[in-house]
This record gives structure tokens, C-alpha cells and sequence, in this order.
């Protein structure tokens, strides 16, 4: 059953985790709720019996909203301002258009929660006992499609569709499905992926993970669900959107131009570097920036040998884990060439 052409084929679609779900199935659940929304779906949470974090989401973004929809081609889109409010122009290319092409509606977002669903997807639930449980009318399971999506493999396939991946957070499953349905701008859909992802734990595919997050930032995601200052966070985003898989380690290069477009300095990577470890997992990274006519480096990696073979061969400052050190080159793409060499 292709899981692109169940959602196609309808309108109301409900949405269910576990009531003390965690941060990976919050931001999943929140992402395909949005991303639901975006393409045109009736999307909702058919349990009240839903996280309090995830409830606190969805009420932080619950304000109306009017949704003007034209099913036809537009030449050109404008608005004129009219004292306090705003008039807006759609200008199709047909002359001809007919005027039911046209609709204009309130969307509010204080409903969340609906009893009716022609799809109902289940994120992080193994036992169908307690997807019975969770919901306030049973009738309906009857008469839906069931997409379950799980990490544990002890899941009991109850779906009509079952995803079960130990190696695959829901967020990167639900960004699967973003990606197949094109939908790269609704940006509180990039946003939750961002943060189940940054939860997801260490058990999935690392690299797969990481080049999930740059696709993301590099598409308008934003850290914004995350603690931190403004500063570090745009910071680590630059950091992120730059990272790459070279070898067996990862490699950021931030130029002078980074820094000053997020009001930061080389202090400020500390930040990045906690956040690599312990939200990203990544086990084994180096940072290069530019620094007074040489390239500056930061090493961390759970591998001592890696810190070891570096501390032979450039001068600085190293503890087990990770260090600080120069490289004598006059720009980071001659550092980074010689810096893997070491590697190899």
C-alpha cells in the first residue's frame, strides 16, 4: 500500500502517540500535523489524552488564521494596505476562471481534536490495546486506514501500513514523508522535525540523521524550539548547514563572515560543540575557522587514538577527548587537505 497515495486520497487525518510520549514523538507528531495541514489535509488529534508539551505546542500556535485558495494558475499576487487592515489581489492567468475556483475561509487553530478520520497515524505505540485505550471513539478504527510508525520491533504490525525501524527515529520517518510529498516550507513542520531529531537518542543512523538536520536548515528551519541565545543558536546553525562527512569524522569550517553575520566570535563554539555531543550524538568532529593570518582547529572525539595522532602532529592544547590547535596554512580548504592526510 504506497503511503503517498492513502494520504492523497483523504481529507481527515488523525494523529496519536503515547500520552507520556517522548521529545522524539512530540516533534514528530507536531511536524506531520503541519505538514498535513500544508498540503490541504484536515489534520487532528482524535485523543485529548495527548502530552502536555505537545498540547502547550499546538496552543502556542493556535491563533486564526484566514486561508484564501484559488484551484487554477495566478499571474501575479498583490496587496494594498487600507488603514489598519489589508486587501488582498489574486490575478489569474485564465480571464475566464470561474468564480467557485475561488475560497476564502477561517482556519482556527483551537481545533485540535476531532472523533473522525479516514487515516489515523500512530506514532510510538506497540500494543493496539493501548491505541484503543487513547482514543475517545473506537467505532472509527473500523472504518480507517491505520499507518503505524514505530521504533520498537516488538510492535505488533497492527496497521494497514507498519514503518518499524530500530535504526530510524519517527522524526526521520515523518521527514521521509516530507520530503516525498515536496513539502519544504511550511516552517513549523521543519522546526518540530528539528527537535525530534535533536532527541532522537543514539540509536539510529547517525549519518542519515545529520544529513536530515542541513536539509532542513539549508530549506528554512530554524533552531527557535531550542534554549540558547539567539547568537549561539544561529551560530550552531551555520555550523550544521556546513558540516560534512569527510573520512571517518566530521568537519564544520566557519569563515569570518560566519561569525560576523551571527554576532559571534570562536568563544561562542563551545556552545556548538556541546550541542554536536550530546542532542546530535555525533561521536567524532573538528571545527576550523580563520584566526590572525592562520587557521585555528578544535578537535573532539570519543576515539582517544584520533586526539592522540593529531597532538603528534600539531601544536596546541589537548585533553583525552578533545583540544584546541593551529594549523600553518593560509586558508581552511589547504588545512582541511592536510588535516585529514594525518588522518588516513
Amino acid at each position: 500500500m504506497d503511503i503517498k497515495k492513502v494520504i492523497e486520497g483523504s481529507n481527515n487525518i488523525g494523529i496519536l502517540t503515547k500520552r507520556n510520549a517522548n521529545n522524539d514523538a512530540v516533534g514528530a507528531s507536531l511536524a506531520l500535523f503541519f505538514m498535513l495541514q500544508s498540503i490541504g489535509k484536515k489534520a487532528c488529534f482524535p485523543s485529548k489524552k495527548i502530552p502536555k508539551e505537545l498540547l502547550d505546542f499546538l496552543k502556542s500556535r493556535g491563533g486564526k488564521k484566514f486561508q484564501v485558495s484559488f484551484d487554477d494558475e495566478i499571474s501575479e499576487v498583490y496587496y494594498e494596505k487600507k488603514g489598519k487592515g489589508i486587501i488582498l489581489y489574486l490575478e489569474p492567468k485564465d480571464k475566464n476562471a470561474r468564480d467557485e475556483k475561488f475560497s476564502c475561509k477561517i482556519i482556527s487553530g483551537e481545533n485540535f481534536f476531532s472523533p473522525e478520520y479516514d487515516i489515523l497515524f500512530v506514532l510510538g505505540i506497540e500494543d493496539f490495546k493501548e491505541v484503543e485505550d487513547l482514543l475517545e471513539n473506537n467505532e472509527q478504527l473500523s472504518n480507517c486506514t491505520i499507518i503505524n510508525i514505530d521504533k520498537n520491533l516488538n510492535n505488533q504490525n497492527y496497521g494497514e501500513i507498519n514503518i518499524i525501524d530500530e535504526n530510524q527515529s519517527l522524526s526521520q520517518t515523518i521527514a521521509c514523508l516530507l520530503k516525498d510529498f515536496g513539502e519544504y516550507n511550511n516552517r513549523d513542520a521543519l522546526n518540530f522535525l528539528l527537535y525530534g531529531l535533536a532527541f532522537s537518542g543514539k540509536k539510529t543512523n547517525n549519518r542519515k540523521k545529520v544529513s536530515t538536520v542541513r536539509w532542513i536548515l539549508k530549506n528554512g528551519g530554524d533552531l527557535s524550539l531550542f534554549s540558547g541565545s539567539i547568537e549561539n543558536n544561529k551560530l550552531l546553525e551555520i555550523v550544521l548547514k556546513n558540516l560534512t562527512f569527510e573520512g571517518d569524522v566530521y568537519i564544520s569550517s566557519i569563515s569570518k563572515k560566519d561569525f560576523l553575520e551571527s554576532n559571534t566570535s570562536s568563544k561562542n563554539l563551545s556552545f556548538s560543540v556541546e550541542r554536536l555531543k550530546n542532542f546530535l550524538n555525533i561521536s567524532s568532529f573538528f571545527f576550523l575557522w580563520e584566526e590572525k593570518n592562520i587557521i585555528k582547529a578544535l578537535i573532539y572525539s570519543d576515539r582517544k587514538y584520533i586526539v592522540q595522532r593529531i597532538s603528534m602532529y600539531f601544536k596546541g592544547f589537548f585533553k583525552e577527548r578533545g583540544g584546541i590547535f593551529s594549523i600553518e596554512e593560509n586558508s581552511i580548504e589547504r588545512a582541511k587537505y592536510k588535516l585529514l592526510s594525518y588522518l588516513k
